[in-house]
């Protein structure tokens, strides 16, 4: 997978600020009113950490249900709120998310291309049956710095990770990239936080959380980019093949 090379890794001495992308489309919904929020751009449709514009994708469903049950998630989320910076975490933004999470695997779908898509994911995945998927520590990565992700692990078939079969198959670049944005800061963080965020992270980042089935894909629309808006356009199942008798 690509996590390693993508890692953000932080120096002695470096602090953990919110970068531009981060505070264009996401504070303004993480703080709604942060002086640093930038509330728009030039070129772009963002207002306000929203967009005119649907962007489709096609997502991976994560059971919040069934990653609250994981005993080492669980752990992991409490050592995590145990240190002082997590005081920094819009918790409220998690509970907000809590039917939305997701990782993404093909992005910036075009309307006339997620039918086609959806259709060429449900033919790649139908001889496959039932797949699962390990979610992993956490990850900082380089951009939108105010994000803590679990990386997802799919499930490999014949060399091959599942997601990346589905890439193919829609006519995507495969990425060995598949990310839930699950905790977000609503303030940088201090030289002696940050520290205590990598220590965190690096402790963390080699163990499973949890493993899950997968139970579909779907087409997702949202008007903004932490699927808050989002809603499902179509239904990829992972039809689960019946033992022979």
């Amino acid at each position: 997978m690509a996590y390693d090379a993508s890692r953000r890794i932080f120096s002695p001495g470096e602090a953990l600020t919110l970068d531009d992308a981060y505070r264009l489309a996401h504070l303004p919904l993480v703080a709604p009113g942060h002086p640093t929020i930038i509330s728009a751009k030039d070129g772009t449709d963002y207002r306000n950490g929203t967009y005119e514009t649907s962007r489709h994708s096609l997502v991976v469903p994560v059971d919040a249900g069934q990653l609250a049950r994981s005993e080492t998630f669980r752990q992991f989320e409490a050592e995590l709120r145990s240190f002082s910076f997590s005081d920094k975490i819009a918790w409220q933004v998690g509970r907000e998310r809590v039917g939305k999470l997701h990782a993404t695997v093909v992005g910036g779908l075009s309307e006339r291309d997620f039918a086609r898509c959806a259709d060429a994911a449900a033919t790649t995945l139908a001889p496959l049956g039932a797949i699962s998927l390990r979610i992993g520590g956490p990850f900082l990565g380089r951009i939108n710095t105010g994000r803590i992700y679990l990386p997802v692990y799919p499930e490999c078939r014949d060399g091959e990770d599942v997601f990346a079969l589905v890439q193919s198959a829609c006519g995507a670049r495969p990425t060995r990239f598949y990310v839930i944005g699950y905790y977000h800061f609503a303030e940088p963080l201090t030289v002696a936080e940050t520290a205590d965020l990598a220590g965190l992270t690096e402790r963390w980042r080699r163990v499973t959380l949890a493993e899950l089935p997968v139970t579909s894909l779907v087409v997702q629309a949202t008007n903004d980019d932490l699927a808050l808006s989002g809603r499902v356009v179509a239904t990829i199942p992972i039809e689960r093949r019946q033992p022979a008798t």
